[in-house]
Order: structure tokens, then sequence, then C-alpha cells
């Protein structure tokens, strides 16, 4: 009887070290660094900047969360969203290190070069200049100047709006909160003009209706494109997400993704 007690408890010995190797390979397992092809990023946007992103009770949608999202199945990566109050806030949550990726119509420009690295273009588009009908014939600002516009603070499309469309006190522009309702108040005709992005324009007089309202087509502007921002010198999340965009661009996700959302490609 004592060899068998001996072998019997020999046997448990080895089955509780097994057991105990187990243990803690797993927990080391699930602390351990995610492999570069699961790893997670943070994503910082407004909450409301339709039909880019925007948060529908707490959820993310939008043109640039669906291209992200279409980019993350490809490259195997991972992106958790989270919001700013302010849209200055932006890039310095990229600067300071607190999200890995910022987006939601940010403009590719110089000056913002120099703070942060940027994909390859995800989006292009032109100024576009919506009014009352009565006014699409219109091949100037100087045509339009002293209409009713609806603008919005702290916009390259207000000091454009001052500029070009201001009568002389300025009293014709009337400021609103959103894009929405400055689209709003020109198809309801309380304002005459809205300067502003030709997607998000479009998009809107889309969802709204146009029966109203239409496009300038007799001035032109040049065309500009908006990116996802990164951590200045992150070129391993850059070469993620430019590779990816390539990607759906090449497989036609990309082209459905943007059909959604403008119905021409």
């Amino acid at each position: 009887m004592k060899p068998l007690f001996q072998m019997m408890a020999l046997a448990c010995a080895v089955a509780l070290s097994a057991c105990g190797d187990n243990a803690q390979t797993a927990p080391n397992a699930a602390t351990a660094p995610a492999p570069a092809a699961g790893k997670v990023y943070k994503v910082v946007s407004e909450s409301v900047k339709p039909p880019l992103i925007t948060y529908v009770e707490g959820k993310p949608t939008g043109f640039e969360y669906d291209v992200l999202q279409a980019i993350a199945a490809k490259q195997g990566i991972v992106f958790e969203y989270q919001t700013v109050p302010m849209r200055e806030h932006l890039l310095a949550t990229i600067q300071q290190g607190k999200a890995d990726v910022a987006i939601g119509a940010i403009t590719i420009t110089d000056d913002r070069k120099q703070q942060v690295d940027f994909s390859d273009p995800i989006l292009n588009y032109t100024t576009a200049v919506l009014v009352t009908k009565d006014l699409a014939g219109a091949k100037s600002f100087a045509e339009l100047r002293g209409k009713r516009v609806a603008s919005r603070k702290g916009t390259i499309y207000e000091q454009m709006a001052l500029n070009e469309l201001a009568d002389e006190k300025g009293d014709n522009i009337r400021y609103y909160d959103t894009a929405w309702l400055q689209v709003k108040s020109v198809l309801n005709g309380m304002e005459e003009i809205v300067l502003g992005d030709s997607h998000i324009l479009e998009y809107y007089v889309q969802q709204h209706g146009k029966d109203n309202v239409a496009f300038v087509q007799g001035m032109t502007f040049p065309q500009d494109n908006y990116g996802f921002a990164v951590k200045k010198g992150d070129t391993e999340l850059q070469k993620q997400l430019n590779d990816g965009l390539a990607a759906i661009k090449a497989d036609g996700t990309y082209g459905k993704i943007y059909q959604t959302y403008w119905h021409k490609k």
C-alpha cells in the first residue's frame, strides 16, 4: 500500500505542478503586448460631424468610421473610439499621446503637417456654394454680396463669407451652431446662401430635399483633401492606414462605402 500511496502522491504532485504552470501562463498571455497584427489604436473625433463621423446612441457611425473599420479588417488591427468636446482639441490629443488617430473632416495642410503626420488622402472635396434657386445663376461672389448668409464661427468659410459676401455692416452674415442648421436655414428660406464642404452640403441636400435650393455652378474652387492624422513620426501606424486604404480602394470596398453616403463615385 505504501508504494501505491507514494505513486498516487507523485501523480498528484505532477498534476498540480502542471496546473500551476497553466495558471501562470494564462495571465501572461492575456497581459502580454498584443502582436502587431492585433494592435489596438485609440481614435478621437468630434461627436457630431455627419456624414463623416457622428455618434448615434453612443456608437460611432459615418463615412470615415466605415473607411477606418474597413482598413482595420484588412490590416488585422483594432480601433477604439472616443470624442473630444471641441474641434480644437483633436490634434492636441494626438500630439499629447492621448490618442493615436484623429478623424472627422481634417483637411491636410502644410501648417498641420508641422504638428502631425497624415495618411494618404481619404476624401477630396472643394468649396461649394449652396443657394436658393433664384441665385443659382451667379458667376461670382460679387453677384451674391449682401445676400443673407448662414455661417458658422471658427471655420474657413466664416472668413470667406466676411471677405466676399458681407455688406457694409456685415449684418447679412448670420451664425449657426452646426452645418445642418446652416443648410436647414437655406432650405426653409430663412437664409439665402451657405458656404461649405461640397460633400457635407451634398449629403444634407440628398437627405432633406433640393426643391428650393441649388449649387452655384459658375464658380470654381481648388481641391482639398481630408486625411487621418497620426502622431508625428508614427510611421508604423501611418503605413497601416495607407496600406489598408490602398487595399480597400483596390477591391472596391471604398467605392461601396462612398456610394452609401453620396450615391456616386
